[in-house]
């Protein structure tokens, strides 16, 4: 990634933002993302030299941080970033051409018959990959599922060995329905994923944050359901390192003895707003956290001392007259 270039007309003295990016993109966003993409706006209005690590020093974030905002916004189309092998300290630099760039719109489905498809598919290598569908699935495909696979690669445009990793990835998470497999590649399409490579990239972040999930909460035999996976989706944009989810996780069964994902995504949010990047700053912040509940105990017990000690002295006491009682017991004794 050698150069970052922002698809957006800059100017020098205001920053511009258009209407469509606060509908349509800053609601989609991650908070920290759209901090950064604005970040990026101001300072290329300048037209000086941004890097990523005068980013991350602005901003208080890492490297690691801006770059995976980069990529975010690259694959919205907002940003357009050059190679992928560069250094850290890539060059942001603006570019004229409008904003927004609308994200692709989803092709219609077209409907054929059973001569159409077979004259689509003979001879052809989606004839293999349709082999290679019925075997992984355990039937012979019907029309609408046949339909469905030609949407894929003609209207969708999926090379060949695309669809065959489509294929593939879902019949190993045990979705072996076609319409399963036309919504997975819907969404590829949306996110711009016309390869194997973008393809894997994406899919491996997803398997290994679910199964870490899964794993630190003891759940197996499952995938998780729609709310649990709309958490994970959720603690991904967050952008956490898989460690820092499985500790949250960690404690929230040592908390709650169970589960919780609405607990653990409380303490994820936490660690969110206390700038938590690494394990090493939950340490820090544990260590402050027992700091301050020891200083809150040690003043609690010294008050509670405090005012042991002076218990006799601060009960208001009786003063009597023995003089006058006396003379009142002789008094009484003597009727």
């Amino acid at each position: 990634m050698n150069t970052i270039s922002l698809a957006q007309e800059t100017y020098q003295n205001i920053t511009v933002i258009p209407n469509q990016f606060i509908d349509d993109y800053m609601v989609r966003a991650d908070g920290e993302y759209v901090k950064i993409y604005l970040m990026i706006l101001r300072l290329t209005g300048q037209n000086v030299p941004v890097t990523a690590d005068k980013l991350a020093d602005s901003l208080e974030l890492t490297v690691k941080d801006i770059l995976r905002a980069v990529r975010y916004w690259e694959k919205e189309g907002l940003l357009s970033a050059g190679g992928q092998n560069g250094p850290v300290t890539e060059t942001l630099t603006p570019v004229s051409s409008p904003l927004p760039v609308q994200r692709q719109l989803i092709p219609g489905k077209r409907s054929r018959n059973a001569a159409e498809l077979n004259k689509y598919i003979s001879g052809t290598d989606l004839e293999r990959l349709v082999f290679m569908a019925e075997t992984y699935i355990g039937h012979p495909l019907s029309v609408q599922e046949l339909n469905s696979i030609c949407y894929i690669s003609d209207d969708l445009r999926f090379p060949t060995d695309l669809l065959e990793y489509l294929v593939e990835y879902c019949s190993e998470k045990g979705k072996k329905q076609i319409r399963y497999m036309e919504k997975v590649a819907i969404n590829w399409y949306e996110q711009g994923i016309d390869t194997v490579r973008k393809a894997m990239d994406q899919t491996s972040l997803y398997t290994r944050n679910v199964f870490s999930v899964m794993k630190a909460f003891g759940i197996s035999g499952r995938n998780p359901g729609q709310s649990e996976m709309d958490y994970i989706t959720r603690w991904n944009s967050m952008g956490f390192d898989t460690e820092i989810i499985v500790e949250a996780c960690n404690r929230t069964l040592l908390t709650t003895h169970q589960a919780s994902f609405p607990y653990a995504n409380r303490i994820l949010e936490g660690w969110k707003k206390a700038g938590v990047r690494k394990l090493s700053d939950i340490i820090s912040i544990d260590k402050k956290h027992h700091a301050g509940a020891e200083d809150r105990a040690r003043k609690k017990e010294h008050s509670v001392r405090k005012s042991g000690s002076n218990a006799f002295h601060n009960f208001e006491q009786r003063s009597y007259d023995y003089d006058d009682l006396e003379l009142r017991l002789a008094g009484k004794g003597g009727r």
